[in-house]
């Protein structure tokens, strides 16, 4: 295993103090070892010189006691272990030696001496010779002294053991020294590494680490705690951001698999479980029903109450529905007013019906909103797998054409899918499937037929006739599917489109050929709808046309009704200059005192009258007595279906002002309504919208 760090510290201290140290003591061994020759070479050469000097007399009158007297000095000196005198011929003169049993060479020999000190030899020979005091310097003589060094390497022993102990003692306080100084680093940098191990592998932010000084560990540490902060804090930021993409993928989990306005689930939701419920059927053979759910009425609920009322009212339907069904049978909304439930785990078809049956006792109680107490129906129909299919498209189809059965059936009631639906019944379904995308796919237009005077026939305008073009070029007539379009409410879009078209193209004739104002027909349906007025007046905008340019048309029946709603929106514009003309007069329950009370500019008369001209006594009768009405009330008359010579001779006879038929013209596109104005070079005065 590695050495920590404080380990590897500790050893390499060691190795440089120690390292330091023998080289120290073995420098200071060799410089005392150097000191110490040096002294004695020096120490005997100054004897052997002061010696010679002093036994030259002796030497040269052969003055033997003289110089036995000058060696005997050497006595004080305890490092002479003894010293010879030679004359000239090499022949033992004198000698002194500190031990009585040393015996002195009687001649001369250089090679019997040891010139120089090498380590560790105990004894040192000094040869000097005696020169004469003449002044030609003769050698006269030799002086040999020999040197005892065992005191000396005793006296250097005990110096290098002081030295050694000196340097084991500092050498000590040094590691000592160096190991606090290691400390000082090891410590904190273990702190920090135990701090980082637990922020790297517990992940625990908590604990800082303390700043061991102004040092760059101090420094390091001082960072790293900042460092742990800045994670602390980003970690409890990413916490929070953790919790709160939490929070917003179950509320968009919530979104996408539940419906918000009844917490029951969702399209998507019910899309998954019928797959699953089909696989259980084909691993399990385990069949279903699937009802789909229709509420009566619901969108006059809607149109009556608000919407915010509507969205409460599903809400508790969705709740009395969810508790008239088992724990493991499936609920869930499609959208608007439609509700769909799946029904596992039954033996027979009377289950079936009991459920069903269930269900519309459940919804029969009044349902009490905001303090209004609303009476809601429900059509049902119910497709069982596998008797009618085993796939989603087919099932889906099929409980949607039952429930249409049981809405043409009378409404509140449920149907089985039967294969013998009638050729109407088919022929609806596929209109009402068709109808619900034919805005999206532009296949809504709007057509023009001209109105023209009586009296000269000049076209003095136009009543546009909204059309169902389909895809493969046929055209489906408003009788086809304008009844259809108020039942499932798609009456207020249409509406709206061919109100914005046509008063775009009014605006048109306006400018170019003086068109003085149009006329809008709307059913009583429509005039249920709380944004009319506000339809109205944003088309009359974007086209650029003044109210007064404008004309509405209404049936007798809307005039029928004494609802505040539709009064306040005929007063509110008849205010801001808009006419009111009666379409289809005299084949609805007409009233004087409703004709009266509204300055009503025109009235046309319906041609199922017209088209009896001039032949039925009644239907002459009848239109004779509504244009004799009209001029004594000051209203013009237009006459529709006009189709013979024979009917517009009649109508003129009568004085009728205005007609229309396809005696002068069919319904044509706008294009084609513009090159017969061209052509005609007239001056319409008013233009009019049937739906």
């Amino acid at each position: 295993h590695p050495l920590p760090i404080g380990k590897k510290l500790q050893v390499i201290n060691l190795l440089i103090v120690g390292l330091i140290t023998v080289l120290t003591l073995i420098s200071l061994c060799f410089y005392m070892y150097s000191t110490l020759r040096d002294d004695y070479l020096n120490n005997s050469k100054t004897l052997s010189s002061v010696l010679a000097e002093s036994v030259t007399s002796a030497l040269l009158f052969g003055d033997q006691k003289a110089a036995q007297e000058s060696l005997a000095g050497l006595r004080t000196v305890d490092y002479v272990a003894h010293a010879e005198l030679y004359d000239k011929s090499g022949n033992l003169f004198t000698h002194y030696a500190r031990t009585e049993t040393f015996k002195a060479p009687a001649t001369f020999s250089l090679q019997n001496y040891q010139q120089d000190i090498h380590f560790g030899s105990l004894i040192y020979d000094n040869v000097f010779p005696v020169f004469s005091i003449a002044a030609d310097r003769e050698q006269i003589g030799t002086i040999t002294l020999q040197l005892d060094l065992s005191k000396a390497y005793t006296h250097f022993g005990y110096q290098v053991g002081a030295l050694l102990l000196i340097g084991l003692l500092g050498a000590a306080l040094v590691s000592a020294t160096l190991y606090k100084l290691q400390k000082s680093i090891t410590v904190p940098l273990l702190s920090l590494a135990e701090t980082m191990r637990k922020v790297g592998q517990d992940g625990n932010l908590s604990p800082p680490t303390a700043a061991s000084g102004q040092d760059e560990i101090g420094e390091l540490a001082n960072v790293f705690n900042h460092m742990v902060d800045e994670l602390s804090q980003r970690e409890q930021s990413l916490q929070q951001e953790l919790k709160e993409r939490r929070r917003i993928e179950a509320k968009l989990s919530q979104i996408a698999h539940f419906d918000t306005t009844t917490n029951l689930p969702n399209r998507h939701s019910f899309n998954n479980q019928i797959d699953r419920a089909l696989l259980n059927y084909k691993y399990e053979l385990e069949k279903f029903s699937l009802m789909y759910i229709d509420l009566d009425n619901f969108k006059y609920v809607n149109d009556t109450f608000g919407h915010h009322v509507g969205d409460l009212l599903l809400s508790h339907i969705g709740e009395r529905l969810r508790s008239s069904l088992r724990q493991k049978d499936f609920i869930a909304r499609l959208g608007g007013d439609e509700f769909v439930i799946i029904v596992n785990d039954f033996t027979d078809q009377n289950q079936i019906s009991a459920v069903a049956e269930k269900i519309l006792v459940a919804l029969q109680a009044p349902f009490s909103v905001e303090n209004h107490e609303i009476f809601i129906g429900a059509s049902i129909g119910i497709a069982i797998c596998p008797n009618n299919g085993n796939n989603s498209e087919a099932l889906q189809r099929q409980a949607d054409s039952a429930m249409y059965q049981a809405k043409n059936m009378g409404k509140n009631n449920f149907q089985f899918y039967k294969d013998d639906l009638s050729r109407t019944q088919k022929n609806r379904i596929n209109i009402e499937s068709h109808l619900r995308h034919a805005l999206e796919r532009n296949e809504i237009t709007v057509y023009y037929q001209p109105i023209v005077e009586i009296s000269n026939e000049k076209i003095i305008g136009f009543e546009a006739l909204v059309r169902w073009i389909r895809p493969d070029g046929s055209i489906t007539r408003p009788d086809d599917f304008i009844p259809l379009a108020e039942e499932i409410g798609l009456i207020i879009d249409i509406g709206k489109y061919v109100l914005m078209a046509s008063a775009a193209q009014t605006a048109i004739w306006v400018n170019r050929f003086g068109l003085s104002f149009t006329a809008v027909n709307f059913s009583s349906r429509q005039f249920k709808h709380n944004n009319l007025a506000e339809d109205i007046f944003s088309a009359l905008n974007n086209a650029q046309l003044e109210p007064c340019n404008f004309e509405m048309e209404i049936t007798e029946s809307v005039l029928m009704d004494n609802s505040i709603d539709s009064m306040n929106l005929l007063e509110l514009l008849i205010q801001k200059g808009m006419g009111i003309a009666i379409d289809d007069f005299g084949t609805g329950y007409s009233s004087l005192s409703y004709i009266t009370s509204f300055p009503i500019s025109k009235i046309k008369i319906d041609q199922s009258f017209v088209a009896k001209l001039p032949d039925d006594k009644n239907a002459l009768a009848v239109v004779t007595a509504i244009i004799g009405l009209a001029k004594s009330l000051n209203l013009k008359v237009v006459a529709e279906g006009i189709e013979t010579a024979e009917q517009l001779d009649c109508l003129s006879k009568l004085g009728c002002q205005y007609g229309q038929g396809y005696l002068f013209s069919k319904p044509i596109p706008a294009n084609e309504a513009t090159r017969l104005l061209e052509s005609r070079a007239t001056q319409p005065t008013s233009s009019s919208i049937n739906l």
